[in-house]
């Protein structure tokens, strides 16, 4: 009569022990009554214009590399619709070409829509382009000697947009589609330039904002290599 009420208690002492076997011959996992802790981390902040604007299939490519191909690819292919999400929809972009001694500054909205001085669309420049799968990389983009526009070194280059940022042509420039001010502010975001020493072109680039922010197209310098 004593033994029978034992039994019950016996065999909750053994599975407390964690003598009990789960059907595949292993010990149960121990269990506790504490609720899990959950750990966050403070996600990076998002880019919200690139939310806005960028296709979700494009690559999130941090290199500049990245960048110059898909514009690359969009000039060469006309579409516009890649062209424009490289755009950054805050500054947009810059188009610097020049009038005899003029130069002459347009903010494009819509590069499907953009007629230079010969009339002629944004995508005609595939018909300029070098072949350049990938930029070298150089700590200082190559200058021509003018007013012959040889460059000492021939290719596709990356480089510091240092040099694009410290020209001054506003005071000269007739701008189209936007004001100075404008201009100015979108000149002093560049950050990393391409050039082309086939036709003196050179292509500027910016980061968007926020953590994990692109590469976008802010000017293209359509002077040559030696403008007057």
């Amino acid at each position: 009569m004593i033994l029978k009420p034992l039994l019950p208690g016996l065999a909750l002492l053994q599975a407390a022990c964690g003598d009990v076997k789960n059907p595949n011959g292993m010990p149960d996992e121990p269990t506790s009554s504490a609720p899990p802790q959950v750990v966050t981390a403070n996600a990076p902040k998002p880019d919200s214009a690139a939310a806005k604007t960028e296709n979700p299939v494009m690559p999130a490519d941090t290199a500049i590399t990245g960048a110059w191909l898909l514009l690359d690819g969009a000039l060469r292919s006309h579409d516009a619709q890649v062209l424009n999400q490289l755009v950054d929809p805050e500054y947009g972009l810059w188009i610097l070409e020049q009038t005899g001694n003029v130069p002459l500054v347009t903010r494009v909205a819509d590069s499907d829509q953009f007629r230079d001085q010969q009339h002629r669309p944004l995508f005609a420049l595939d018909k300029k382009l070098m072949t350049c799968a990938a930029p070298q990389t150089v700590a200082t983009l190559p200058a021509a000697n003018c007013p012959g526009g040889k460059f000492a070194r021939e290719g596709c280059f990356a480089g510091p947009a240092t040099g694009f940022r410290a020209l001054n042509f506003w005071a000269q420039a007739s701008i189209k589609g936007g004001n100075r001010n404008q201009g100015q502010a979108a000149q002093g975001r560049t950050v990393r330039s391409v050039l082309q020493t086939s036709t003196g072109y050179q292509f500027h680039f910016a980061k968007s904002a926020g953590a994990g922010g692109r590469w976008r197209l802010i000017f293209i310098d359509l002077r040559g290599a030696c403008p007057a």
